[in-house]
């Protein structure tokens, strides 16, 4: 299980523990839904391209390792294409910030707040979800969490 953590009670950027690859930190552009992951010191880039049919690449030295495009103008899930598979990564509900990761029909993961006013969150996935799938998909959904916010800090 991930358990990841903010920077501070006003930062959306993120430190994240508990994976076997080391220690990660996922970090958002100031006023902007582009940010990277860095796993010990290792840098992915997250890049946007449109915006009413969005989606992210993350990449590594230029090469494109993940894709989330969005479901919908406004929607709040994505799908994400990661070595060849396909991923669902959708809200549980529409009333509550809890996501599922989901492969076909199945859910492989869920990613949730500690509680319901915390910024702190967990993801657990099966092992066959990959780390860097995990951390892509929780950047996603803090993105989504950071827009719904009044106050979206740097």
């Amino acid at each position: 299980m991930l358990e990841c953590t903010p920077h501070s009670v006003f930062s959306w950027n993120y430190s994240v523990s508990g994976l076997q690859l080391g220690t990660a930190e996922l970090t958002f552009e100031a006023l902007s839904d582009r940010g990277a992951i860095a796993i010990d010191g290792v840098r992915f880039d997250i890049r946007k391209q449109g915006w009413l049919d969005a989606s992210w690449t993350l990449e590594r030295d230029g090469n494109t390792v993940a894709i989330a495009k969005r479901r919908g103008m406004l929607g709040r899930s994505f799908d994400l294409t990661h070595a060849g598979a396909v991923l669902l990564l959708k809200p549980q509900t529409l009333l509550v910030r809890d996501y599922h990761l989901l492969l076909a029909d199945t859910v492989v993961g869920t990613i949730e707040p500690e509680h319901p006013l915390t910024r702190k969150a967990r993801v657990q996935c099966d092992a066959t979800v990959a780390e860097i799938v995990q951390l892509f998909s929780f950047w996603l959904v803090a993105m989504i969490w950071r827009s719904t916010t009044d106050a979206s800090p740097a």
